[in-house]
């Protein structure tokens, strides 16, 4: 028999060589699911924490600047309608959907084709929006990247706290209705964990209520939180945005106001909204050092 060339003989040894110290596959490496998102807040979020490549369809929600602070960003991708049939079209492996998805009494028939269908808790502060999206995160392969962006974005919310809490300014949210927020709300913990005071909650309101129009004559705020009176209202829902007792008052009150897109669905985007608030803060604090006491 004759002689292996030598030649021959150092590509396979070369090749075993490679094959011996090549390492496993990277977690990140590995083939994750497909995932859909069927509204606006599951789309806020997918984005975020999913691999572009990952993505399947948002929902037409997010690509309408109207309602979405992410169009741009959204209109990559396929847009669907959030219904079952669009489910069933896309067929990706998890569809985010909202709690009150109608379409849940149809999880059997989607499981039988492969698809999860993972609904979104309704957030009620910054600690339910960070345990989301890590949760979810983890739930679609991502996990050490969702984690990693929970704790950046937890340690921007912390440095944007105030100290001296009896000092602070009220700020009262505002929307054209009269709603407001107290506790078990996530405006109401967004502005405490900022260090500053919730008017609705000094005055007794609990969760999403509406704040008397009368009690504003004698209980003004330092600083109005307006949210929603940049997009139209029906005459009937605005009427209170509209009373010359309101109007009067932002005349001469420092006023934020925030798009109606920056904060309805309570997740991640809270940052955002905490950073734009700090910062129109410090500018009213500004201003107000400025002028001379009359």
């Amino acid at each position: 028999m004759g002689r292996v060339p030598f030649g021959r003989h150092a590509s396979w040894l070369w090749v075993c060589l490679a094959l011996c110290v090549s390492p496993a596959p990277a977690l990140d490496d590995v083939a994750r699911p497909s995932v859909m998102s069927t509204n606006l807040c599951a789309d806020l979020l997918l984005l975020r924490i999913a691999d572009p490549a990952q993505i399947r369809s948002v929902s037409r929600q997010s690509q309408d600047p109207r309602l979405s602070s992410i169009a741009d960003r959204a209109r990559a991708y396929p847009a669907n309608r959030g219904g079952v049939e669009d489910l069933l079209y896309f067929k990706p492996d998890i569809a985010l959907v909202y709690q009150g998805w109608m379409g849940r009494r149809h999880a059997e028939r989607l499981a039988g084709q492969g698809i999860e269908v993972v609904a979104l808790p309704y957030p009620k502060g910054w600690n339910d929006a960070l345990q989301t999206a890590r949760t979810i995160a983890a739930r679609i392969g991502r996990a050490e990247a969702g984690a990693a962006l929970a704790d950046a974005f937890e340690r921007r919310m912390q440095a944007l706290a105030r100290s001296g809490h009896e000092q602070a300014p009220r700020l009262l949210y505002l929307r054209p209705s009269g709603g407001t927020a107290g506790p078990g709300t996530y405006v109401d913990d967004l502005i405490t964990r900022l260090g500053l005071r919730n008017l609705a909650a000094e005055q007794g309101i609990k969760g999403w209520g509406r704040f008397p129009l009368e009690r504003l004559a004698s209980t003004p705020p330092d600083v109005f939180l307006l949210g929603y009176f940049d997009q139209a209202q029906s005459p009937a829902r605005s009427a209170y945005g509209r009373h010359p007792l309101l109007r009067s008052l932002l005349e001469r009150t420092p006023v934020i106001g925030l798009p109606g897109h920056a904060w309805g669905c309570g997740g991640l985007e809270l940052l955002d909204v905490a950073e734009r608030l700090s910062e129109q803060l410090a500018d009213i604090e500004q201003t107000r050092s400025r002028t001379p006491s009359p």
